[in-house]
């Protein structure tokens, strides 16, 4: 191609055309400007669609991280759910005849009470996102925006519960409760011979109950328990209504991508 616009040149040139020799220079030189602003716009494509595609995985991981997280919500909606249960049935019975010495499986109940679960806050796509700095790469600032609310919601949620954890759980419920019950572990070991009561242990706990002030702190213990529970179902039916909400918007905005 070259070669054959050498050999226009020239022989326009050597016919001394000047004003064709002009009009020819210009058009090669539209022609040379046309090739390298194709070329600008082909690589323009081909870095949008580049940055679309991981704006794509990016917000694809960040849903897959928010249903993992919804798996673990549900889960907690349900301990808590029965847990409640069990901490309202057991001040009912304590109610009906002030007294805990009368309650059936009273060390496994409380048992029951002495679990705890931390927050399932699930963000290794979103911290990602942040320290690569790539945020930008989501165009849709609404979105991003919602994004960010989201993890700022759920880690303030993560921090309360390990604060409540530490401080009112181990530090006022969980003593306790340990303390006027027979410690189960019948889901940890197989061994029938390490599952055993000890009876004179129990009757101990039992004689304890029926003193005024250690009556007063177990009820003491096992309300605490309901209000935290109580306060905990609140934040998870919430955070599973938000987390519904989000992955229904990010998958939204896949869609439209995919156009």
């Amino acid at each position: 191609m070259l070669h054959l616009f050498k050999r226009i040149r020239r022989k326009l040139l050597v016919e001394k055309r000047l004003s064709n020799y002009i009009f020819y220079a210009i058009g090669e030189v539209l022609l040379v400007v046309i090739g390298i602003l194709l070329a600008i716009q082909f690589s323009n494509l081909n870095l949008k669609k580049t940055e679309i595609e991981k704006e794509i995985w990016y917000l694809d991981n960040i849903a897959n991280d928010m249903f993992n997280q919804k798996d673990g919500l549900l889960n907690l909606k349900d301990y808590y759910t029965e847990t409640l249960g069990i901490a309202k049935d057991l001040l009912l019975d304590f109610k009906e005849n002030m007294s805990y010495s009368k309650i059936d499986s009273l060390s496994f109940k409380l048992n029951q009470l002495m679990g705890s679960d931390t927050y399932p806050n699930i963000d290794n796509t979103y911290r990602e996102l942040l320290s690569s700095g790539q945020v930008s790469l989501i165009e849709n600032d609404s979105l991003v925006l919602n994004i960010i609310d989201f993890y700022l919601f759920t880690d303030e949620l993560e921090n309360i519960y390990k604060v409540n954890q530490s401080q009112v759980f181990y530090g006022e419920v969980y003593s306790t409760l340990n303390k006027y019950s027979e410690v189960d572990i019948s889901h940890f070991v197989e061994e029938e011979n390490l599952l055993f009561q000890d009876k004179e242990a129990q009757k101990h706990i039992l004689s304890e109950l029926e003193k005024p002030n250690n009556r007063l702190a177990l009820t003491n213990a096992i309300k605490t328990k309901i209000l935290v529970i109580s306060d905990y179902l609140l934040n998870v039916n919430e955070s599973l209504n938000l987390v519904d909400k989000m992955i229904n918007e990010i998958d939204d905005e896949i869609e439209l991508l995919k156009e």
